[in-house]
């Protein structure tokens, strides 16, 4: 058995399963807010934690820099691909499923998102390598809580962005064994785990006292678009919290072992991100959806949610995730000085499709 097989922590891979099939649940969801309370309470519930604790997973697994160190353009320019071609595949699903149709190649609205955010954070994380621990988080939390008060909206991610730091550096300046040290904790693990049932029951019990706060968790919204009296850095504090401690009750609860197919499974959430919103569209376009919907109430919501299940676990399987392995192993091959010449050009290209083609 090889030294990396023998030291994984399964209990990470068995999370990261779970959040994909929670983040693919979730995009399901949204097709139907606002025309379905259930399906409110379902996306209230999953953005409370689904991409915060993606964010927090990829700082707690990100390359820890030293003085030292030299950056992993190799990564970051590898996510910056899969970035442009995910918006150019959404842009091209769009158009063939008569959808508003925009590419906007320097931000956006889409799940793109999640893959330029995390070249940022990188690049952050390695500027800031000599700066100490606790003013980063510290300076972090300050700038996250704050910054929706400028309409900012999508540009460049940087609400997004923003929004997320603290976690991100949160879990950067983790180690996996401190955290399960201090999630396996009795005192921990049942006080997180209860919280997380009785927010669950309060997102369908009392919907209209916490769907309010779903543009909050996507990261988005600045404060003056939140449908909520007087939003401001007290409800970004509150939602930092509830989603804390929601992320701390998932790894409470689950095992850290090897569970058969579900353990692999986890380390392809990357290929599930990518392509379950394209199938999305793909469902749409040839009326899969419309067809569940005549199956009537309750049964067509039960078929929602299964459907969005059975697209993350076949999404899955290794035959999904090897077309984003082939595109890697170019810049793994690739120096250092290659990769950067290829990361300033899909940079350049896009700046000049977004400021300059429109013109003529």
């Amino acid at each position: 058995m090889s030294k990396n097989v023998a030291h994984r922590i399964y209990k990470f891979d068995n999370i990261k399963f779970l959040a994909i099939l929670l983040v693919v649940l979730g995009h399901f969801a949204d097709g139907y807010t606002n025309s379905s309370n259930m399906f409110d309470s379902w996306f209230v519930f999953v953005y409370s934690f689904h991409a915060p604790l993606f964010i927090f997973l990829c700082g707690l697994f990100s390359d820890k820099y030293q003085k030292s160190s030299q950056f992993n353009i190799k990564k970051f320019t590898y996510y910056l691909t899969l970035g442009f071609l995910l918006k150019i595949l959404l842009y091209l699903c769009q158009i063939m499923t008569n959808t508003n149709a925009e590419l906007n190649l320097l931000g956006g609205a889409g799940v793109e998102w999640f893959l330029f955010v995390t070249c940022m954070y990188m690049l952050t994380a390695f500027l800031l390598k000599r700066v100490k621990p606790a003013i980063v988080i510290v300076t972090s939390i300050v700038l996250g809580a704050t910054f929706g008060v400028v309409p900012i909206s999508d540009e460049f991610y940087l609400q997004r962005y923003f929004v997320f730091l603290p976690i991100f550096f949160i879990g950067y300046y983790l180690t996996p064994q401190k955290l399960m040290n201090f999630t396996s904790r009795t005192n921990v693990k049942l006080t997180s785990i209860a919280f997380m049932i009785v927010y669950f029951i309060l997102c369908f019990r009392q919907r209209e006292l916490i769907y309010p706060l779903r543009m909050l968790f996507t990261g988005r919204n600045p404060f003056a678009s939140i449908p909520i009296h007087n939003c401001f850095i007290h409800h970004r504090l509150l939602c930092y919290g509830i989603s804390a401690i929601l992320i701390i009750a998932v790894i409470s609860c689950i095992p850290n072992i090897k569970i058969p197919l579900i353990s692999r499974m986890g380390a392809n959430t990357l290929g599930v991100y990518f392509w379950h919103y394209p199938c999305i569209y793909l469902l749409r376009y040839f009326g899969f959806f419309l067809l569940i919907e005549q199956t009537g109430d309750p049964l067509w919501k039960l078929l929602v949610l299964t459907s969005a299940l059975v697209l993350g676990f076949i999404l899955s399987f290794d035959i999904f995730s090897y077309p984003l392995r082939l595109l890697y192993k170019p810049y793994q091959k690739m120096n250092f000085t290659a990769n950067i010449i290829v990361a300033l050009i899909l940079l350049a290209a896009a700046v000049t499709f977004e400021y300059f083609i429109p013109i003529f």
